[in-house]
């Protein structure tokens, strides 16, 4: 086996993963090998991909954006981590993995910040109104100016790059009013992600308003986000629109606690 840097033909090696994990994003995968080559890793059994890791470098840690590993190679997640450390001493590391995959990383020295749910929308009908008045409210026409402010007051960092290109592909919705932002993105011809989603302080209004949007425009596919275990208002909205909770998640960090207003963060 050969543990080393991501080569460019990662795509077509992909396929054991995939069927492993059909959330496996690989666009996120693709655009973070294109800003930051440098921090891609895999392993191959052979041709194959049997583990990937991707990272993308923000102003106050190195967040892991995409992490998978198949199963039988167990070895190959905390090998992966150990990678990227090697290549980024003195770094914080953050990362959401699954909660059975924690104790991994806690051995790394890895630390807990905060608990996170997936929740998924399966195409099922919700009856709500989505009139032409509600669809200008939402329409995204501010959502550079709301985005930047917003992102930055709840990760206070600037994330300006990752917003407006980073995270952006050809098939984004974006949504705002002027109290919240929401993007979402096709991850494979089965799913939808939310991400990022963040709203200003007590906007519970609009946030309604964006979640009816995304059901509206993308409600044919499954539509999934992670959210904040602890705030019972933001599970409560996605709940009252039929998503429902399908994993339980951990967002760790290696050296520093992150700087994250999680009451205003509504999908990661």
């Amino acid at each position: 086996m050969f543990i080393g840097y991501l080569k460019s033909d990662f795509e077509e090696n992909l396929e054991e993963l995939f069927t492993q994990n059909p959330l496996l994003d690989i666009s996120l995968l693709k655009q973070t090998y294109t800003v930051f080559p440098e921090y891609c890793f895999a392993a191959y059994e052979k041709t194959k991909i049997v583990g990937v890791l991707s990272a993308y470098v923000f102003e106050k840690y190195v967040y892991v954006n995409v992490l998978e590993v198949i199963e039988k190679y167990e070895d190959v997640f905390t090998r992966l981590i150990s990678l990227l450390l090697k290549n980024i001493p003195n770094e914080n590391v953050v990362l959401l993995v699954e909660n059975k995959k924690s104790i991994k990383l806690m051995e790394l020295g890895f630390k807990e910040f905060c608990n996170f749910k997936r929740m998924t929308h399966s195409g099922e009908a919700v009856a709500f109104n989505f009139s032409n008045s509600t669809a200008k409210q939402v329409s995204g026409e501010h959502y550079d100016e709301v985005s930047k402010r917003i992102d930055k007051k709840v990760f206070h960092q600037n994330r300006e790059d990752y917003i407006k290109k980073d995270c952006v592909f050809s098939n984004s919705l974006k949504l705002s009013t002027m109290h919240g932002f929401l993007h979402s993105y096709v991850v494979n011809k089965r799913f939808i992600k939310i991400s990022p989603w963040l709203m200003d302080s007590e906007a519970f209004i609009d946030a309604e308003k964006l979640l009816r949007g995304v059901l509206y425009y993308r409600g044919l596919k499954k539509i999934y986000a992670y959210a904040p275990a602890n705030e019972k208002e933001i599970i409560e909205l996605y709940q009252s629109y039929k998503f429902k909770i399908d994993g339980d998640f951990k967002l760790m960090y290696l050296t520093e606690l992150p700087d994250i207003k999680l009451e205003n963060l509504y999908g990661l």
